[in-house]
């Protein structure tokens, strides 16, 4: 199936909001959080928090597999600075948001948000122009 590109640029919309909305979330708790574009560059994680050594890989997608889900999460601590905690943020489609780390070496924890930052999580409201 070759997607078009009204369904690329969507895609991409709808990672970039997801982005935002978790910035926007964590904000609260890490004020010095920000996207990496922001800082001008792209790498493998979305959001940076360089004083709580934190970062963070953002995905939206209609649905994830397990085996999706640990590539991502090993890739990301892969490409994260030395010593930075690792999240990845990830949403299916009409599911909660949630949050996978890793408790010890190989042994990953998921669950809801709120439950992991003690905080809800904020969607993103873009600018209408």
């Amino acid at each position: 199936m070759v997607r078009t590109k009204n369904q690329i640029r969507g895609s991409k919309s709808k990672g970039s909001q997801f982005e935002m909305g978790v910035r926007d979330s964590l904000i609260q708790l890490y004020p010095d959080i920000l996207l990496t574009k922001q800082e001008g560059y792209i790498s493998q994680y979305d959001v940076i928090s360089k004083v709580d050594e934190i970062a963070i890989e953002c995905k939206a997608h209609q649905s994830f597999s397990w085996n999706e889900l640990t590539k991502l999460y090993e890739k990301l601590k892969e490409k994260a600075p030395q010593g930075y905690i690792c999240y990845l943020i990830f949403k299916a489609n009409r599911q909660p948001v949630l949050v996978m780390t890793e408790t010890c070496k190989d042994c990953y924890c998921v669950e809801e948000f709120d439950n992991q930052f003690g905080k809800p999580f904020i969607k993103h409201v873009g600018v209408k122009k």
